[in-house]
């Protein structure tokens, strides 16, 4: 029997509308999943980072003002030692009620346990200092440290554990995206012989948001929380960017207080850390009286273990305070050829050390509107990587060249290589690429973090290409003068 027109545009409209029913459902499913995962990440694991964070400031003000009721024997400290340890507990009963994890709150009974036993060993040795008896304080400022040690490690595991969870929930919805965006796109590849237009507008208004997600999420794994997602339509999938959002922002927070919390420490730790290398060096001078051979050799590596310690400091404040926007560049026209030489002087006694030639093939350029500080920071930190991870008799070479209103300047070794997959996560804070001959090569991890943020200050790029055994180039940008 022939069908007519009708019932042929019928027919080939309810296949239509019974495909298109069945990418709607299959979306919404998807999206109950998504909206599932963000909110458990919202609620449970922003949750736990945030309490690690408070439990640690708390223990760590608590301990500070211990050990100096302990040296000062003022009772104010002893208040504010007490006021610290109710901050703790009534933290710790919020954790213990809100997180409802079996393995959270196993951590939580033994961070209790830990802060009584603390708690503990303070009081005694409060009672003992207060009644002016001889006791033996090492002892007890030996066994505090061991307990503070542990609870901080035990937060740190608890906070650790809550990142790595999140960001492998981000994995599982980044794959889960992009199965969904294949699936629909095979559907409708299938309806767009009966409805060409109409599934192009559907597959346009679907695919879209989850491909602006997909690319979020891809962010959001690189650790790059900033800029919300602007999703309008459908309903289901703008509450699912109105959550994605959500965990930005919580997850932005988190990243602040940390990095506020490496700074605090850092600052605290400068002031110490000096004292004792000018101690070292007073001892050193012999003005305490005469040292021998073997204290003067301690003495020599403790003064040089707290050089590197202050450096390492100092470049964990600058970091903190250039992504905080509190560092002042002061901008002027500068010949980079110039700037160059002057920020290889330093480094040519290491590279010939190794045997390295450094070539500088960078002439005539461009004046650039810099930081000349800031920018020598750039150049000393990329060629003083390229030395640390160049073999033996290798080369590096400077080369820069103008690429519309920007110069382009690349600084290539012939060293041990970057895999393809980590060339983005070297430019991240604490990250290190190390290959398996390279185990006695040491570094902070700060030094292309701050040549990063440096550069994206100036307005310009920064990134890498690389081969494994051929070497590395390292490439940024700046804005040519007006």
């Amino acid at each position: 029997m022939k069908l007519s027109i009708f019932a042929r545009l019928l027919i080939s409209s309810l296949v239509f509308f019974v495909m298109l029913a069945g990418v709607s459902l299959f979306f919404i499913y998807h999206l109950s999943r998504f909206n599932q995962v963000v909110q458990s990440i919202v609620q449970h694991d922003a949750a736990v980072m945030e309490f690690s964070g408070r439990l640690s400031d708390a223990l760590l003000s608590q301990a500070r003002n211990d050990r100096l009721f302990v040296l000062l024997n003022d009772e104010q400290l002893h208040r504010k030692y007490l006021e610290d340890g109710d901050e703790f507990t009534r933290l710790l009963g919020n954790a213990r009620r809100d997180l409802a994890n079996p393995e959270i709150q196993q951590a939580l009974q033994a961070i209790a346990a830990l802060h009584l036993e603390f708690t503990r060993l303070a009081e005694e040795e409060h009672q003992l200092r207060r009644s002016a008896a001889t006791y033996d304080a090492d002892r007890y400022e030996e066994e505090k440290k061991q307990v503070t040690a542990e609870l901080i490690a035990t937060l740190q595991g608890m906070q650790q554990a809550s990142e790595k969870n999140v960001f492998a929930k981000i994995a599982n919805l980044r794959e889960a995206g992009e199965r969904a965006g294949g699936i629909a796109v095979l559907i409708t590849l299938g309806a767009l012989f009966i409805g060409l237009l109409v599934a192009a507008v559907i597959t346009r208004s679907i695919t879209r948001p989850l491909r602006v997600m997909q690319a979020k999420t891809r962010e959001i794994a690189q650790g790059n929380f900033q800029g919300d997602l602007r999703i309008e339509s459908p309903p289901n999938i703008k509450e699912l960017a109105i959550a994605l959002n959500s965990m930005c922002h919580k997850l932005q927070e988190l990243d602040n207080l940390k990095s506020a919390f490496f700074a605090d420490m850092s600052h605290e730790l400068r002031t110490p850390l000096a004292s004792i290398k000018e101690g070292t060096h007073i001892l050193l001078d012999r003005v305490g009286g005469e040292i021998n051979n073997h204290q003067q050799r301690i003495l020599l590596i403790i003064s040089q273990e707290s050089d590197r310690l202050i450096s390492r400091v100092n470049s964990l404040l600058d970091l903190a305070r250039m992504e905080a926007g509190m560092v002042v560049d002061h901008y002027a026209r500068t010949d980079l050829s110039a700037l160059v030489p002057d920020a290889l002087q330093g480094l040519q006694p290491l590279a010939e050390a190794k045997g390295l030639r450094i070539v500088n093939n960078i002439a005539a350029v461009p004046p650039v509107n810099v930081d000349r500080e800031r920018i020598t920071q750039v150049v000393r930190n990329l060629v003083g990587n390229a030395v640390k991870f160049t073999p033996e008799e290798g080369t590096i070479t400077l080369t820069a060249a103008v690429r519309g209103k920007m110069l382009e300047v690349a600084v290539q070794d012939t060293g041990i290589g970057i895999p393809e997959g980590d060339l983005e996560r070297i430019f991240l804070k604490f990250q290190q690429v190390l290959p398996a001959r390279s185990d006695k090569i040491k570094g902070s991890g700060l030094g292309l973090a701050t040549v990063k943020q440096i550069i994206l200050a100036h307005g310009g790029m920064v990134w890498a290409t690389s081969q494994i055994e051929k070497g590395s180039t390292f490439y940024f940008t700046l804005p040519l003068a007006d």
